[in-house]
């Protein structure tokens, strides 16, 4: 595996960020052990504190497991840090998600069929550009957290595009309610990708100033995001992450 040199300035959370990208790639799958501290240190030109404090980092998110005199081995990929947590919260709170995406729903088809017709030119293009961020992390297999920034933004974009005085305040309230769940769909293989391509219509049919073919592509939108946490392969993979997490301990207490 090549890595990147970085330059003087880079240090131990550049090294992470190729890492982490490494193995969100499937460059690196669970059970793989990493280059060893001297091959990290020679193929990206720094320290070897800069490479252990990315390698710690890794460890702390759960990512890999340092075992000293065996090396640093993935344990899983980046997405399951989000899952784990999530299963048991969805198993309770499913049915209140399901109720506020279609809320959010109906505001977002609102929101997109107003921005469609207020003729915003500078609030468009700032929807449109937020889409081709969106994109382009998605094609960079980038971390969840900014996939989730992102698409916070996107959506919050539109409702200021809208020219509404109230659609930017209340959908801005709704998406903070979730960030779990966009985190725990984003580690989906595909949803990301597919979210990209749906946001892509809503922004076509905006710049082409169409009201209504803009409310559909926020409406089918928000019926993919949805569909999604009533998926029963989406539920089966919840049900399995659950298991191993709440078998990772034995019955007396020690580790299993």
């Amino acid at each position: 595996m090549a890595f990147t040199p970085l330059e003087s300035g880079s240090r131990g959370e550049a090294v992470r960020e190729q890492l982490l990208a490494a193995i969100t790639r499937g460059e690196f799958r669970p059970g793989d052990k990493l280059p060893s501290e001297n091959e990290l240190v020679a193929q990206f030109g720094v320290s070897r504190v800069s490479v252990r404090e990315a390698l710690r980092a890794l460890q702390a998110l759960g990512i890999i497991e340092i075992h000293h005199g065996r090396g640093s081995f993935v344990t899983r990929g980046p997405g399951k840090q989000y899952l784990e947590p999530f299963s048991s919260w969805l198993q309770v709170h499913r049915d209140e998600i399901i109720d506020l995406t279609k809320v959010r729903g109906a505001l977002d088809e609102l929101a997109a069929a107003e921005a469609a017709a207020s003729g915003d030119v500078a609030a468009v293009a700032e929807v449109a550009d937020l889409h081709e961020r969106f994109a382009a992390a998605v094609g960079g297999a980038p971390a969840i957290e900014e996939l989730v920034r992102l698409d916070v933004a996107f959506h919050n974009a539109i409702a200021v595009a809208s020219g509404s005085s109230l659609l930017p305040g209340l959908l801005k309230e709704l998406n903070t309610l979730f960030t779990d769940s966009r985190r725990a769909a984003f580690a989906l293989p595909g949803r990301a990708e597919r979210s990209a391509e749906e946001h892509g219509r809503i922004v076509a049919a905006i710049q082409t100033g169409d009201p209504d073919a803009a409310r559909r592509a926020a409406a089918e939108h928000l019926m993919s995001t949805r569909t999604t946490f009533t998926d029963p392969a989406f539920m089966k993979e919840l049900a399995e992450v659950s298991e191993k997490s709440d078998g990772g301990a034995s019955t007396d207490g020690t580790d299993g």
